[in-house]
């Protein structure tokens, strides 16, 4: 049985410079999940109690085991302001789960013998990186996937170059400006730490960023051309981008906070440094990204990385200096509800109106994602997930296949559907050009119902509670109010 939340202590709101990438801690295509695999109304309650406990607006929730999808739901708000609400399609700022995907780009390069992770940065970058405190000693690939660079978050001018919508400055003059020593960033006492390089542990997103970098360098394009076509091509994640222009906005979750007793939205933001946290994508999308890391790098007969690779991704790299730190994985904890403690290899990540969860477990194949638009707490969700997900059973059918479905099909607030009457009490009739699957959403985004019909069919609701409702017909959206 799954218990309500109970925890009493909050995590404290903090502000988008400290909350970024803290360590510690929707678009719809024309075709729609048939159903969730495997539903719980249970843990549907238990999510749906925690989101209104972290004042979390929308959420979108997804588990595989053995090469499949077996759970996925999707909860809340997408965009309040414009009624939109989440769906398994809806794509969320990643933030520094992004980390993952680019150390997967990076160890492609690795592979292929066109990088080395213990070699000096500076043998393949166009100018010198070094700690001023230490200027002799050599920055490895190594120890910037690992934290343990002595690079440092200097966000005095970091959060100068957030900006509405895409970054205007490209990766290459972000890390000049501020690596290079007469780069107008440059700050020899707040760029960097005073640790020796390879000696401490110490969270850096301007490393990431550097590591990023060079895979541009090194593969001779821009990053993200280099991760579309070998990492979401490969993985068939066709609904995901470094780059909001990539998407209609209204499939895009819009991130939140909770002040004054209200969500307060954030815009659509971006950041030079996109690579350690401006990736967007969905669910569906990230399962492809977690089958593909649990069946030893293969998915739909793409090798994404050799299982050598993983393995040393997955691989405790400086557990002297901190004993969870893989290559830009790490392990998390997580609690289960008959006692006990187990490790899961993952990220997560946190931005300003984002928090986002992704851990796998390869010893039993299990994937679990948890993606919110908003800041709150999402560990108590995956534990509830990882539990739940050690009672399923698979069909043995493995990858879910790959559809083609573009970036940026749009929610249309003025459906082709006619909807009557509406006010409903009972039964209204829905008329369409050629039916299809109606899926009836509550206003928090919770599934109600799904129905195969005909260009013209009657629909039951007497059983639902009077209030309003959303009414979803491929990617034709309209609201109903029952009365």
């Amino acid at each position: 049985m799954i218990a309500l939340p109970c925890h009493t202590i909050s995590e404290p709101k903090i502000s988008m410079m400290l909350y970024k990438f803290c360590f510690i801690i929707l678009f719809v295509p024309t075709i729609l999940l048939a159903q969730n695999p495997n539903p719980s109304p249970e843990l549907d309650d238990y999510i749906l109690a925690e989101m209104d406990y972290e004042n979390l607006p929308g959420m979108s929730t997804l588990i595989v085991k053995g090469g499949e999808i077996v759970w996925v739901e999707s909860y809340g708000m997408a965009d309040i302001e414009n009624n939109v609400p989440v769906t398994d399609y809806t794509a969320f700022l990643m933030a520094s789960v992004s980390k993952l995907f680019m150390a997967t780009a990076f160890m492609q390069l690795e592979e292929d013998g066109l990088i080395d992770l213990d070699e000096d940065i500076n043998i393949y970058l166009p100018f010198d990186v070094f700690n001023p405190n230490y200027p002799n000693i050599s920055i490895t690939s190594r120890m910037l996937m690992t934290h343990t660079s002595s690079i440092a978050d200097d966000w005095s001018s970091m959060d100068t170059h957030y900006t509405i919508g895409d970054p205007t400055i490209t990766l290459g003059d972000y890390m000049e400006m501020y690596f290079s020593t007469s780069g107008v960033d440059y700050d020899a006492q707040n760029n960097f730490n005073n640790d020796l390089p390879g000696t401490d542990f110490d969270y850096s997103n301007m490393a990431a960023d550097l590591a990023g970098y060079l895979v541009e360098v090194v593969s001779e394009e821009l990053f993200s051309e280099y991760s579309n076509t070998h990492v979401f091509d490969a993985l068939c994640m066709d609904n995901t981008s470094w780059y909001l222009s990539d998407f209609d906005t209204l499939n895009v979750a819009r991130p939140y906070d909770w002040q004054g007793g209200q969500f307060n939205p954030y815009a659509h933001y971006g950041f030079p440094g996109y690579t350690s946290g401006l990736l967007r994508s969905n669910v569906l999308d990230i399962a492809n990204f977690m089958i593909a890391y649990l069946q030893n790098g293969l998915f739909n007969n793409n090798q994404l990385l050799s299982e050598a690779s993983i393995d040393e991704m997955l691989t405790f790299q400086v557990p002297d200096i901190d004993d969870r730190q893989g290559i830009n994985w790490y392990t998390e904890e997580i609690y289960l509800s008959g006692g006990g403690v187990v490790d899961l290899w993952g990220h997560n990540g946190g931005e300003g109106g984002s928090t986002t969860e992704l851990y796998i477990n390869p010893d039993n194949q299990i994937g679990i994602v948890v993606l919110s638009n908003g800041e709150g707490e999402l560990l108590y969700v995956v534990d509830e997930l990882y539990d739940y997900a050690l009672s399923l059973t698979t069909t043995g059918v493995g990858n879910p296949s790959c559809e083609d479905v573009s970036i940026g099909e749009p929610f249309i607030n003025n459906p082709a559907i006619q909807v009557s009457p509406n006010p409903a009490t009972n039964t209204f009739s829905i008329e369409s050009e050629k039916g299809g699957l109606v899926t009836l959403y509550s206003i928090l985004g919770k599934q109600i119902l799904k129905q195969e019909v005909s260009s013209v069919a009657e629909i039951d609701v007497s059983e639902l509670a009077r209030g309003n409702y959303f009414i979803q017909l491929d990617n034709s959206r309209i609201k109903l109010v029952l009365q």
